[in-house]
């Protein structure tokens, strides 16, 4: 016969473990972003979100730690709710211009590492695969226009000599060329990746790596993965509209 006390005991026990579960799932909901600046003493950082069309919704500000800093993003509505469990683009800064732009979704631990005198060019993150190819995505930026932009300053210049013209011009286009065939690499990579989404769009002062209408191959491939994956993500609405646009227009002149 069972001892009254040890069953008590075993229900306590159970109590707990089952309350410890919970507490785990409700903190694996959770988004949270962290890390450390250095030189970022005590500043304050400041945390937003990137919706559709590039609208910036300001989230949270903080005063960080000697560098360190926290954010916990959770959800006390529906549409909080749906937003969290979709991979968004969150900015952080510390001035206007000094920013950096990672990706995060629900459940997400992100880690951000950084120098307060350049964010952009210096962080790192981990955490997530989205926030991982954000930082690798950036890196190679970074990279890309420390090449091309002395190029192009010196272009810009009063240059007499045509041969010293059309070699500054041939190395700027071979950097831009280059660069075009790692983002092309990258989303074929990675094509069920938010990330790649960010690849297909990014740019350089007015220059847009990919053409819509150029690049439709690449664009309808993409845009179809993504949808099947994320199929009410916000900002795929606009991808998903071209490709339809240009579907027509090609079978107008068929």
């Amino acid at each position: 016969m069972s001892n009254p006390v040890d069953i008590c005991k075993h229900f306590i026990l159970l109590l707990m473990l089952g309350c410890s579960l919970v507490a785990c799932n409700s903190s694996n909901k959770q988004t949270v972003i962290s890390g450390e600046i250095q030189h970022g003493g005590n500043r304050v950082i400041r945390l937003a979100r990137l919706d559709k069309g590039g609208y910036v919704v300001k989230l949270d500000s903080m005063r960080m730690h000697n560098g360190h800093f926290e954010f916990v993003l959770q959800a006390s509505t529906e549409e909080q709710q749906q937003i969290l469990a979709q991979p968004m683009l969150y900015q952080l800064s510390l001035e206007e211009d000094n920013t950096l732009t990672t990706m995060a979704q629900r459940g997400d631990q992100i880690h951000i590492t950084a120098d307060a005198k350049n964010l952009i060019q210096t962080y790192r993150a981990s955490g997530s695969r989205n926030a991982s190819l954000m930082s690798s995505l950036d890196s190679a930026q970074t990279v890309f226009v420390q090449q091309v932009q002395p190029l192009w300053e010196a272009y810009q210049q009063d240059i007499s000599n045509d041969s010293l013209r059309a070699s500054l011009q041939a190395q700027y286009l071979e950097l831009i060329d280059q660069h075009t065939r790692f983002l092309r690499h990258f989303i074929q990579e990675h094509p069920s990746d938010m990330a790649s989404y960010v690849a297909f769009y990014q740019s350089y002062n007015r220059l847009r790596f990919f053409d819509n209408q150029r690049d439709f191959d690449l664009l309808k491939m993409l845009t179809d993965t993504l949808s099947a994956r994320y199929p009410d993500h916000p900002y795929l609405q606009q991808m998903q509209q071209k490709v339809e646009i240009l579907e027509l227009q090609q079978h107008d002149t068929d």
